[in-house]
């Protein structure tokens, strides 16, 4: 295109969206997106996963946020579980990284990146700003024994600000509840694997 030459016009027939799409329930686009998340990231086999723990199954939480269509939904239905009040988000690395980010855009929130332990250069552990007395809530993808997540709130907690609850996915029922309420957090993943998996697991 040469410099004189205008911008050019959008297509009147390309459509972004289905308008004519039958909107589901709240309840009906959950049970929708529970079915949508086993299909794309349910997989059996013993595994022995980055917290040490050795389970029969795992969800590859990479191919949750791969999916336009399943991390759109999972970011509404975060995003409507953050308590008002609530000043930013904040994610830790590397998968929740863009869960984190779909919550900020759905939300309006500016978001914060919790950097893991072998990753902090110039010795910064957070990314994205953050100030003294601001209210965050962390956002997990699938959280297991909870650990990274208590990591990322006690740095975050360092740098003044108030963590008030932890807003995830999916739940492995490994107790994380437990740890994340004895730090006086708030917990709400959007699934339990109890309720989620296939029957005979």
């Amino acid at each position: 295109m040469s410099d004189n030459e205008g911008p050019i016009p959008v297509r009147k027939d390309l459509r972004f969206a289905d308008e004519d799409r039958v909107r589901l329930s709240d309840e009906a686009t959950l049970v929708e997106l529970q079915q949508d998340i086993l299909r794309a990231s349910f997989q059996r086999g013993t595994v022995q996963l980055d917290s040490g723990v050795e389970q029969p199954y795992f969800f590859e939480k990479y191919l949750i946020v791969a999916r336009p269509t399943i991390l759109r939904r999972v970011a509404r239905f975060l995003a409507a579980r953050i308590p008002p009040g609530t000043d930013r988000v904040a994610a830790p690395t590397l998968g929740a990284v863009a869960v984190g980010t779909a919550v900020s855009l759905e939300s309006g929130l500016p978001l914060a990146i919790v950097r893991g332990q072998a990753e902090t250069p110039r010795g910064r552990a957070i990314e994205g700003g953050l100030h003294p007395g601001e209210v965050v809530v962390l956002i997990e993808d699938v959280v297991v024994t909870g650990q990274r997540a208590l990591r990322a709130v006690a740095e975050l907690r360092r740098e003044g600000v108030e963590v008030t609850g932890v807003l995830a996915v999916v739940d492995c029922d490994r107790g994380a509840g437990d740890r994340f309420q004895a730090e006086g957090l708030q917990y709400e993943p959007l699934f339990r694997s109890s309720l989620l998996l296939p029957e005979g697991l």
